[in-house]
């Protein structure tokens, strides 16, 4: 039995800077996935070969109770932060960050990117901390695409990457607090993959370009589907002649209050409040770049 398709959504453009992105979550019909309480697409982008740049703090921004992560489908990202960490990640690696008690980061491509130029591509996620975790250190994990476990799906369907969580004995590096996971699904041409859920656990399947068929519905160009709370598998069928890319993620259901605004997402208004006011006292600290990337 297939698990029912509850809602397809194919987002709203909005500007980051020079770039397009797609904003699919939170939407007018569901505020989260598990613990995903956002995410932005953004979209496939020529970026022409030019002398590198360094940062100027321009984009440099606050977080608070929540894990932000960035997944790149191809390109490159370069990290710093107000806790003294730095990190660049490529194609197939992903850029973790626990915000916590609150923490300001910038990111941007990568120099080496700059130089070289090419498609960036990317993903990026907000993941909702369990309340005891809004108050921890900030933290943060630069996860190449080699540190990524893969699994081969049957009769040569594709593979499945392990971005966060866990399938069978394959367990992702990324730390997490609540059960969650994420896998981005490489699927052959001409080529389909059953995924069995489990009970208890919410699901959503984002399709960044190429038609995948979930379900028996065509889900493509920057859409995304959530599933009902029933039963069932969850079929993925590629009918094209090349390969396709498809992401599943979700987990249990967040189940404290959620107040977000801004770049904050906490448990109460309250809480909202003081991020907002240890922010603006200085309490985040100051992102020193240069010794970041000497570090």
């Amino acid at each position: 039995m297939e698990k029912t398709i509850g809602t397809k959504y194919g987002g709203i453009n909005s500007k980051v800077g020079e770039l397009l992105v797609n904003r699919l979550l939170p939407n007018r019909y569901m505020d989260a996935v598990g613990p995903f309480v956002f995410l932005d697409h953004l979209y496939p982008s020529v970026q022409k070969p030019k002398t590198p740049a360094a940062p100027t703090g321009q984009f440099a921004h606050p977080h608070r109770g929540i894990a932000t992560f960035s997944y790149v489908f191809s390109g490159a990202l370069e990290h710093f932060d107000s806790n003294g960490q730095h990190g660049i990640v490529e194609e197939g690696g992903a850029q973790w960050m626990n915000a916590g008690n609150g923490i300001i980061h910038d990111e941007h491509f990568s120099p080496d990117f700059q130089a070289r130029g090419g498609i960036m591509h990317g993903l990026q996620f907000w993941i909702n901390l369990p309340a005891e975790n809004k108050a921890q250190k900030p933290d943060y994990m630069a996860i190449q695409a080699g540190d990524i476990p893969e699994v081969i799906l049957p009769n040569e369907a594709g593979i499945m990457r392990i971005v966060i969580g866990a399938c069978g004995d394959n367990k992702s590096p990324v730390k997490t607090f609540s059960e969650q996971f994420l896998y981005h699904i490489k699927l052959n041409p001409k080529s389909s993959f059953m995924y069995t859920t489990n009970v208890g656990l919410e699901y959503a399947a984002f399709v960044p370009s190429d038609e995948v068929i979930i379900n028996g519905k065509a889900i493509s160009k920057s859409e995304i589907v959530s599933f009902a709370n029933t039963d069932g598998d969850i079929s993925f069928t590629n009918n094209n002649i090349t390969e396709v890319d498809l992401v599943l993620f979700g987990g249990a259901p967040y189940t404290e209050a959620i107040f977000a605004e801004g770049p904050f997402v906490m448990n109460s208004r309250l809480e909202i409040a003081h991020a907002y006011r240890d922010f603006f006292n200085g309490d985040y600290g100051k992102i020193k770049y240069e010794e970041s990337r000497i570090n």
